[in-house]
Order: C-alpha cells, then sequence, then structure tokens
C-alpha cells in the first residue's frame, strides 16, 4: 500500500540562530523564515547571476533551479494530479514560541526536513540560511542574525563555527513507516500549524477543509499525505513507472476510522507576497483530534506525516501534526 514511496529518502536538522540586532518576528514564524530564503538560495548557488533561469545553459545541474524552479512536464503533472506547481523537496518548520522580539544573545531553532536529492545539498541550504542572516535578516525591519549551529536528528553537529561536516542521520520513508510499533486503540493528532487542506486534489478550484470532526475530513488528510509522499518520490526520489500510477491506488475505507474526539479551531493570519506583491491570507485548521478504528492500517502514513506535513503551503511550515507521544514529531 505505501511500497510506491518507501525508498524516498528524508532528514530533518536542527538549526540554531542568534541575532545580531534586534529581530521582530510575526506571531507565525515561518514565512520570515522562508519569505527571503529563496532569495538567499539563489545567490549561494546561482553562477552566471541571471534573472531568470529558463534560458540559463547550467540548469540542468543547478541546485537553485532543481530546488526551487524544475518544471515539470504537462502530461506528468496530469499524472501525478498537481493542480499547479510541484512542490519543493524541502519543509521549514518554525519554532512555534510565542515570543515575538528577540535580541542579540537570545537564541532561536528551526527545523529544515530534505527530501530525496535534496538531502545531498544540505551544504547549499546552511549557505543560504547564512546569507539570509548576513546580508538580508529576517522579519519586519529585516533584523539579521547568525548561525550559531546545524545538527541533525540525532543531535549529531555538522555545523559548528563556520565549519560543516558530513555523515548525518537519513532514513527511508519505509524505515520511519516500520518503526511503529504501537498497538493503542486510540490516537491523537495535535495540529501545530495551520492546515490549508483543500475539500479534494486535482486541477478544479476547491473548498478547504475547516475542521476535523467528521470522517470525511479524516479521510481527506490521509488521501492528501499519500499522494504528497508519492510526488516527492516521483519527482526527488527513485520513483515508480508513471503509467503504474493510479490517483485512485489508495482510498481509506468508509468505516475504518472514526472520530473519538475533536477540538479544532479555525486559525487565520496573513503574509506579504514579494513575489506576487500582496498581502495573503492563510488561515487554516489547528487544535487535536483523537482518533479510534482500524488505526493500524494507516498509523506508517500518519507517522511518515509528521516529517511530510500536508496540505497548502508546507514549503514554510505548515500542516505540521504531530501524533501525540511520538518522539518523531518533534522538530
Amino acid at each position: 500500500m505505501y511500497a510506491s514511496f518507501a525508498s524516498l529518502s528524508i532528514a530533518r536538522f536542527r538549526f540554531t540562530i542568534e541575532p545580531t540586532e534586534e529581530i521582530r518576528l510575526p506571531e507565525y514564524k515561518g514565512s520570515a523564515l522562508r519569505g527571503g530564503f529563496g532569495y538567499a538560495f539563489k545567490r549561494a548557488t546561482c553562477i552566471t547571476r541571471d534573472r531568470f533561469c529558463e534560458p540559463c545553459i547550467l540548469k540542468s545541474s543547478c541546485a537553485y533551479h532543481r530546488v526551487f524552479e524544475s518544471k515539470v512536464p504537462p502530461d506528468t503533472s496530469e499524472r501525478l494530479r498537481l493542480g499547479g506547481d510541484a512542490p519543493h523537496p524541502f519543509v521549514i518548520e518554525p519554532p512555534l514560541t510565542e515570543q515575538r522580539y528577540f535580541q542579540p544573545g537570545d537564541r532561536l531553532t528551526f527545523s529544515l526536513v530534505l527530501f530525496g536529492g535534496a538531502v545531498g545539498q544540505l551544504p547549499f541550504f546552511v549557505y543560504a540560511f547564512m546569507i539570509l542572516g548576513e546580508s538580508f535578516g529576517i522579519g519586519k525591519g529585516r533584523g539579521r542574525f547568525r548561525l550559531l549551529g546545524v545538527e541533525d536528528e540525532n543531535g549529531k553537529q555538522l555545523y559548528d563555527n563556520g565549519n560543516l561536516s558530513g555523515g548525518c542521520e537519513v532514513r527511508t520513508a519505509g524505515e520511519i513507516m516500520n518503526s511503529t510499533a504501537d498497538g493503542s486503540a486510540e490516537l491523537t493528532l495535535r495540529f501545530e500549524t495551520p492546515l490549508r487542506m483543500k475539500t479534494a486534489y486535482g486541477r478544479e478550484k476547491k473548498g478547504l477543509v475547516t475542521g476535523m470532526g467528521d470522517p470525511a475530513s479524516v479521510r481527506m488528510l490521509l488521501k492528501s499525505l499519500h499522494h504528497r509522499a508519492f510526488v516527492l518520490n516521483q519527482l526527488y526520489g527513485e520513483g515508480v513507472k508513471e503509467e503504474t500510477y493510479n490517483g485512485r491506488m489508495f482510498s481509506p475505507v468508509d468505516g475504518d476510522l472514526e472520530v473519538v474526539r475533536a477540538d479544532t479551531f479555525w486559525y487565520d493570519w496573513e503574509r506579504y507576497s514579494q513575489r506576487q506583491q500582496r498581502r495573503m491570507r492563510l488561515g487554516g485548521v489547528m487544535g487535536e483530534v483523537t482518533l479510534g478504528g482500524t488505526l493500524q492500517r494507516y498509523m506508517p502514513l500518519l507517522r511518515l506525516g509528521q516529517y511530510l506535513h500536508v496540505g497548502k503551503g508546507t514549503g514554510f511550515g505548515l500542516g505540521k501534526y504531530r501524533i501525540a507521544g511520538d518522539a518523531a514529531g518533534s522538530a
């Protein structure tokens, strides 16, 4: 049921930064970290400094083009039911602290999850965050910071005092899914960042799920997770032959899962898009939902989803949840 993406490589890294001047961040900090990151990544990797990537003769071997600008052929996009741009092979997991003002001497931590071939591009991501802090800044007033350290999920220090080492912890989706041994009759999902999930996926315009109190929303969550994992593996991992893919190959069985308790709410927030030159409302579902029923069938996928995130806006950390009591969900 999950073999089509079990080989996808996944690695989570923890970054620690220190302000060199006052940093003023919004309540949701994912937008601030993601906002200038694309520009910083391009500065870290682009050789030609051209504004547009498409005519560049180096794009086939360019890390920036691969991570941010790679195009999916229309027929492949249709097969994968992308309904728009391809997902990026990374997730920035912002700090969840309510603190919004940071001074020199403070510490701020966030996580970065990389998928497939992007795992091997970690040095570029590290350098891009260095550039983001030293040259661009983040938040209101563009407060600057310096990168103090980067460690992998096991706590191994990879970057310290200007030195970057290799040998990080990398797992496959299959290893993450197979590490489940919990036979509990219930599990609780805690949505820690807003979940912006369509009621269906595809090119057609759909509404957004506004709560998780009904089994239909839970089934859509599972479908979205499965679809996201498959697409990431097709685009950035080993993938499978496209002609073998049927978008309806995974369908949670009606009655398999039940909603025992739901305490979810809609959380509204805005960000300013430099690319679109406008403010965007990006609210989503937060809170908790407790599930019962045939959990073991779906537990591997739910565990994997703690790394993938789900729904729209995953690049800047939306759609993050964790399974209560599961250490793998901690950023």
